[in-house]
């Protein structure tokens, strides 16, 4: 007798506790000072010091609080998505999840080529362009394999990993912070051009402080989600300033020659504060990181179109969970198939700098959100909210809002040609879907 398959999962499984959200949220969120080094050159010591304090306080505060409050009122799996669908309803809710989706998406193309080239170049500095793309597909399937295993193991993996790659960090905090001084913030501005330069501090304030929310698309896979979410926030934001904002002081003291820092200075700064063991620390937790980053934003691009999808805005198809570890396998094959496509094609700064402008959008309503739902459903609320009333609110929303206007003008026009393409995508996708679900629906003849 042959035996019965196993029943298929119709629930997604809470295995996140809070320390496994602090870590993965640290590689969704941060992942550490890595890449941030290019801010100087292009900003200026000063204000890139003092940027990332006021970019924290204006956006990652707001972000944080307003997230918080969302998450703690509606924990369900989807996050940014229900909060839209809750405030505007289901066809603006699909419109700005879709550039969410893409955003998440574009952003995590990003990664496998980064972590090849870094290794190829170690190890095979003549190696072609198919040694690349195979390094990147190992890296694409080897972490869609363990998104498949679940939240819980990928909780898991980033709490080890956020330990590896603090490591070198910490250590040269510890070495350097007698020699930091207030001198090496001088002079304040780069030799550029003044705009540009504060422009750079915005973009990348919000690169540094963006991505709290990230998480929340995988609400039912946390434990007590209304509760820990917010509680791991009002943690993790100083922490993640701290991290930030220490490294580079201590960075200029060490290399004060700040015009010629790139994006990989961290590893000099290593190898003069510590040597060549701390060097090659710097290095491979750099790469770590990376590793992380991409695994965590897999698991939140597979969870946002299931929660669609359970709603009736993406084919079912998309909200079959594997048997055993209760996870969208087939959602994490389809996005793994796509990447692994996008990385032979990509070229790395037009999808880094497209993903970024893509993203300002969704950024301005998501601050806007929370006033909507007050407004139309005063009845909702969990154990955190901001204080103040509307007021209250509306103090926390200004200053990301302002930013988020400021930069969208400001946009050059062929990225927004491009960012139009897409979000004239989003209209036609859901006409097309709607109309594919009715026709499905429909009595045959």
């Amino acid at each position: 007798m042959i035996p019965e398959a196993p029943p298929q999962a119709t629930t997604l499984r809470r295995g996140l506790k809070p320390i496994a959200v602090f870590g993965t949220m640290f590689f969704l969120a941060s992942g550490g000072p890595y890449g941030v080094e290019l801010l100087i050159p292009l900003a200026g010591p000063g204000l890139a010091v003092c940027s990332k304090v006021a970019m924290a306080l204006l956006w990652g505060v707001p972000s944080a609080l307003i997230t918080a409050e969302l998450v703690s009122a509606m924990p369900q799996q989807g996050g940014a998505y229900q909060w839209y669908r809750k405030g505007l309803g289901r066809f603006w809710s699909f419109q700005f999840s879709w550039l969410d989706w893409l955003t998440w998406f574009f952003d995590a193309a990003i990664y496998p080529p980064l972590i090849a080239a870094y290794l190829v170049a170690f190890f095979l500095p003549e190696a072609d362009h198919w040694v690349v793309w195979t390094v990147s597909l190992i890296v694409i399937w080897s972490s869609t394999g363990l998104n498949i295993w679940g939240a819980k193991m990928v909780g898991r993996f980033s709490i080890v990993l956020t330990a590896i790659v603090m490591a070198p960090v910490v250590a040269m905090m510890v070495l350097g912070w007698s020699q930091i001084s207030l001198s090496n913030l001088q002079p304040f501005f780069s030799d550029g051009e003044t705009s540009d330069a504060l422009r750079y501090a915005l973009i990348f304030g919000i690169w540094s402080f963006s991505g709290y929310a990230g998480l929340a698309y995988a609400g039912e896979e946390i434990v007590d989600t209304e509760n820990s979410y917010p509680k791991v926030l009002a943690i993790f934001v100083p922490f993640g300033v701290f991290i930030l904002v220490v490294p580079i002081l201590v960075g200029l003291a060490a290399d004060p020659n700040w015009s010629q820092w790139g994006p990989a200075q961290f590893t000099q700064i290593g190898l003069v504060l510590g040597g060549n063991w701390l060097s090659g620390a710097v290095s491979t937790a750099a790469q770590i990181s990376l590793l992380a980053i991409f695994t965590g934003e897999l698991l939140i691009l597979s969870r946002l179109p299931y929660a669609m999808a359970r709603d009736g805005l993406l084919p079912k198809f998309f909200t079959r969970l594997h048997a055993r570890y209760g996870t969208p396998v087939e959602l994490l094959i389809v996005q793994a198939l796509v990447l692994s496509v996008l990385t032979y094609f990509w070229k790395f700064l037009d999808i880094l700098v497209f993903a970024t402008w893509l993203a300002l959008p969704s950024y301005l309503m998501s601050f806007i959100i929370p006033f909507i739902i007050r407004v139309k459903h005063p009845e909702i609320r969990g154990p955190f909210r901001i204080p103040g009333g509307l007021p209250g609110l509306l103090l926390v929303e200004i200053p990301p809002v302002l930013i988020s206007i400021f930069l969208i003008v400001t946009i050059g026009y062929d990225k927004l040609f491009l960012g139009l393409g897409c979000i004239a995508a989003g209209p036609v996708s859901y006409f097309i879907l709607q109309w594919t679900a009715k026709r499905s629906e429909a009595p045959g003849p």
